[in-house]
């Protein structure tokens, strides 16, 4: 397929000669030998482009996601044959921030590089990244920016609605659960299809799912685990929030709405499920050893961008998805996007990084990832290509939700202090999870921290 995507420029140019010269003159008195000069005509090759390399990072996950990534590289070399790409990796989540940054700090960013979704805005703030607005408006044609869903755009921008500074990457990611079908079936318990159809796929409903389906043997160690969470992170929560009608802050954006009661409440609902269903496991059960893929999982908190991996490793299970479980609201999404950026300083290549984001920006290349991802398009004209080919290489019934997913997804909060906000959530939800302090206790000492951060943030 990667051949399929391939563009390539051709050059030729071909200089014409006159057919014939005559030189010389010819005198009465003294003959002459009339000399004819003849310029062949041919083809000239114009010398080949001096090679450019750039640099540009990603983080790595999964083995199955990083080899669509470097196939992508691969033909963007392919389609602009004057460029190399000095390809820098590291592991995603905060290595890679911190890796990138550090280097912005010592003035030898790489010319392009991606940028996890809700950071783009903190990044952009720190005044590191390109403003893209007259690069996006000069090759307008190509970039088709009004093509590409309005709630994947609104993130581009910073200040919001102002500058853009970043193109959408890889799919338009959604949260998914997964289950294990045979599990259930030898539980003698209803699929989260089955309760979803009938508008009952409810948090409480997934804790039920998770405790019914939970096995212990003789010993007390358990065989069978029922679901698991991202532990009530912070990227968790744009799921969970406004399936609960809550703002993840007050309107003038001075208040971190984690102490909401109803959040509380998932929360202290997500501490029972550890601590006395013992339906979800602790870290140190899950470091090496992966319950779903081993078939020994009921239900897997997981995301489009997960499904290259699960291919490889679910493969003697059969399983299905649904949406993620509703609050007292309705169900809800993300709009799980990256971002392609360009480093701002004056040592990169704007130019290089330009071409290499607008290529792995391309209708076509986004069609790409999109059937290698299985998450949507970020563009509407390939959805109905993409999901005719995807239900052809993955027929699952999930599929169905999955247009209804994106057109319900919520963008993230557009706040400059993502990453400072994430830093200190992270530093202590865990304890609340976990039961080392109580809820409450742990969510007051988040928000205050929380308002304390925005109120003095600059």
């Amino acid at each position: 397929m990667g051949t399929m995507w391939t563009r390539r420029g051709c050059l030729k140019v071909g200089l014409l000669g006159v057919g014939a010269v005559l030189v010389g003159a010819c005198q009465a008195a003294t003959p002459q030998v009339v000399k004819e000069t003849v310029v062949v005509e041919k083809e000239v090759t114009p010398a080949p482009k001096e090679k450019r390399t750039i640099s540009f990072a990603w983080w790595t996950g999964g083995e199955a996601a990083n080899k669509v990534f470097e196939e992508a590289i691969d033909r963007f070399e392919l389609a602009h044959p004057e460029y190399i790409v000095n390809r820098i990796t590291a592991p995603g989540g905060t290595e890679f921030t911190t890796k990138i940054l550090t280097m912005y700090g010592a003035g030898n960013a790489p010319d392009a590089h991606g940028v996890p979704w809700g950071t783009v805005w903190a990044w952009a703030h720190k005044g590191v990244l390109l403003d893209l607005t007259p690069l996006v408006e000069r090759d307008a044609e190509e970039v088709k920016w009004d093509e590409m869903w309005p709630a994947v755009t609104g993130g581009c921008y910073y200040p919001p609605k102002e500058k853009i500074v970043a193109l959408p990457r890889e799919t338009f990611g959604l949260m998914l659960h997964a289950y294990n079908k045979a599990l259930f079936e030898q539980a003698a318990v209803a699929t989260p299809e089955k309760d979803y159809e009938e508008g009952n796929w409810t948090w409480e409903v997934w804790r039920e799912k998770a405790r019914a389906l939970t096995k212990f043997g003789p010993d007390g160690r358990r065989e069978v685990l029922g679901a698991n969470t991202w532990g009530g992170g912070y990227w968790e929560l744009q799921v969970v929030m406004p399936s609960y009608g809550v703002s993840m802050f007050n309107e003038s954006v001075t208040h971190f709405n984690l102490d909401h009661p109803r959040i509380v409440a998932w929360l202290t609902m997500v501490n029972e499920m550890l601590a006395v269903d013992r339906s979800l496991a602790r870290p140190e059960e899950t470091q090496e050893f992966d319950w779903a893929s081993s078939g020994r999982q009921a239900i897997a908190q997981t995301a489009t961008w997960e499904i290259p991996n699960m291919r490889q490793t679910w493969v003697d299970i059969d399983w299905d998805f649904v949406p993620p479980p509703k609050g007292d609201c309705c169900h809800t999404n993300f709009v799980g996007c990256d971002y392609h950026c360009i480093n701002g300083s004056a040592y990169a290549d704007h130019d290089g990084g330009w071409e290499l984001i607008k290529f792995l920006n391309s209708p076509r290349e986004d069609l790409w990832w999109a059937l290698n991802m299985f998450g949507p398009p970020f563009r509407k004209s390939n959805v109905d290509p993409w999901a005719t080919q995807v239900n052809e290489k993955l027929p699952k019934n999930g599929w169905k939700y999955v247009m209804k997913m994106a057109e319900t997804a919520v963008p993230w909060t557009p706040i400059p202090f993502q990453d400072q906000l994430n830093n200190i959530h992270e530093n202590e939800i865990g304890q609340a999870i976990l039961g080392e302090r109580p809820v409450q206790e742990v969510v007051q000492s988040i928000v205050s921290k929380v308002d304390k951060m925005i109120a003095e943030f600059k």
